[in-house]
């Protein structure tokens, strides 16, 4: 709830009495006192309009708030690699005889929408090198795709990168959007996986 804009007047007129009540500037019913009081209130009446004024602007402005999107790790095969493979309850992991894996996914942040941050959660216990990318690629196909941010997974890991300055600013109309995943080196014996990855961002 918010606070009532209320104005109450102090101003209360005594009507003056012909023949009996004398024009006086000073005391009680004077003039001095019954124009001060008009003054007063004319003042706070300002300040309440003023108050009133600035609700009704605040009500026009959008707020910037921020949002977030959240990616299944649910990677398409990349042709050449072992793709990664889904638990039960969702995560990605690494195959059970591979050594790599590589694979990605599509995202589709709001069209307009001003991108902040990459953060991806998962357990890498081994010595693989696992890169998980936030990137964007002309809708034609044009092959000069542009790396937004980059998690660098290691142990057990929840990591947020900011997004690469001058790329924040989502465009439908000129890229498409993907998260990719790629892990080398790694061992059969390690335990490797994406648990989630998400995108924030502000409608501003």
């Amino acid at each position: 709830m918010t606070d009532a804009i209320v104005f109450t007047p102090a101003f209360k007129h005594t009507p003056w009495v012909d023949t009996r009540d004398r024009v006086s500037a000073s005391g009680p019913n004077g003039f001095n006192i019954r124009f001060d009081t008009l003054q007063k209130d004319l003042e706070s009446l300002s300040g309440v309009v003023k108050t009133i004024d600035t609700a009704i602007k605040l009500t026009g402005q959008h707020i910037a708030v921020e949002r977030k999107l959240s990616v299944a790790p649910a990677f398409a095969p990349v042709a050449g690699d072992p793709n990664w493979e889904l638990d039960t309850n969702g995560v990605a992991v690494r195959p059970a005889t591979a050594v790599s894996a590589r694979g990605i996914v599509a995202v589709a942040p709001p069209d307009g929408a001003k991108l902040l941050k990459f953060r991806a959660l998962g357990t890498n216990t081994g010595s693989g090198t696992l890169n998980i990318l936030l990137v964007r690629s002309p809708i034609s196909q044009t092959p000069n795709q542009q790396n937004l941010s980059r998690v660098v997974g290691a142990g057990t890991y929840d990591l947020s990168e900011n997004i690469q300055p001058g790329m924040e600013r989502v465009d439908m109309n000129a890229f498409r959007y993907s998260v990719k995943a790629s892990l080398v080196s790694a061992s059969t014996s390690d335990t490797v996986t994406i648990a989630s990855v998400q995108i924030s961002y502000i409608l501003d």
